[in-house]
């Protein structure tokens, strides 16, 4: 894992994962394959409907701690909800929901997987969060390449938890909005 002294300097995460793409786009091995077998659109679901259907298919995993590369990162209930909801709010990453809903059970090998691109600290004054860490990692769902990223939250209590994940096509990572959060 990259230490945070390591890490290059971006002032938001959109250079972080361009730069990432750039990295592993001549070399792309996908560290999560995923073949949907529901071909349901839930485009026009209620959120409510979409974050049991999440919740269902993260419960097969059976546990929800997880390591990269010896930290903790915890997954809670609240925190996919959090999840959906930033998804569904979303216009670009609404369109793949139900790509989203399937990564909910590799979500594992997602967290286990991903490669630290960046850090920021908390600037909105949340009080139980302290900073966060951003993921990324290429996957491919149904035979289309994307670059999956995720953000991880320091809380007061001293537990990393997953909190928002968005997926970017690889053609269009450039064309697509990304969060440009500030990073240190």
């Amino acid at each position: 894992m990259q230490t945070k002294e390591k890490l290059k300097s971006y002032t938001n995460i959109r250079e972080a994962l361009e730069d990432y793409v750039k990295e592993i786009k001549n070399n792309f091995k996908p560290c999560v394959v995923i073949r949907t077998h529901k071909k349901k659109d839930y485009t026009n679901e209620l959120q409510t409907t979409i974050y049991n259907k999440a919740k269902e298919e993260f419960k097969k995993i059976g546990k929800n701690i997880f390591l990269n590369n010896g930290e903790e990162i915890y997954v809670s209930n609240s925190d996919i909800k959090e999840s959906i909801a930033k998804t569904v709010r979303s216009e670009s990453q609404k369109k793949l929901l139900t790509e989203h809903l399937e990564l909910f059970s590799k979500l594992d090998k997602i967290i286990e997987n991903g490669q630290r691109i960046n850090f920021a600290p908390e600037v909105k004054a949340r009080k139980k969060y302290s900073n966060w860490d951003y993921y990324a990692l290429p996957i491919v769902i149904d035979g289309k390449k994307f670059i999956l990223e995720f953000d991880v939250t320091l809380r007061d209590n001293g537990q990393k938890h997953f909190r928002i994940q968005r997926i970017f096509k690889l053609q269009d990572i450039k064309k697509q909005v990304i969060p440009t959060g500030m990073v240190e």
